[in-house]
């Protein structure tokens, strides 16, 4: 499964993504009303903030399994690995866990 592929299952089976996304767009947000009014961002820039935030935890989750999936290649192995591992329920609750410093 590549990471295209990977994001789009997540997102089609659980919330977890569009809860991380959610909230680092208002923990960018809230960044963003804490700086000067000189030094505040647009909202173009605090979205690519906010962006690049999801792509790191994206990118975080899909290499852990990657390298714990011994068949990288098969797409049924990572659905077998995920199910077998509730990772799915997991993502949710750690969604739900994270603290933005």
């Amino acid at each position: 499964m590549n990471k295209q592929e990977f994001e789009t299952y997540l997102n089609e089976h659980c919330s977890a993504l569009s809860k991380f996304q959610a909230r680092a767009l208002d923990y960018q947000a809230n960044k963003n009303q804490n700086r000067t009014k000189s030094a505040r961002w647009n909202d173009a820039k605090v979205q690519r903030a906010a962006d690049a935030m999801y792509d790191t935890f994206l990118d975080g989750i899909y290499t852990k399994l990657r390298n714990a999936i011994k068949n990288k290649y098969n797409h049924q192995a990572w659905l077998d690995y995920i199910e077998k591992y509730e990772l799915l329920e997991q993502l949710e609750e750690s969604v739900l866990e994270i603290e933005f410093e």
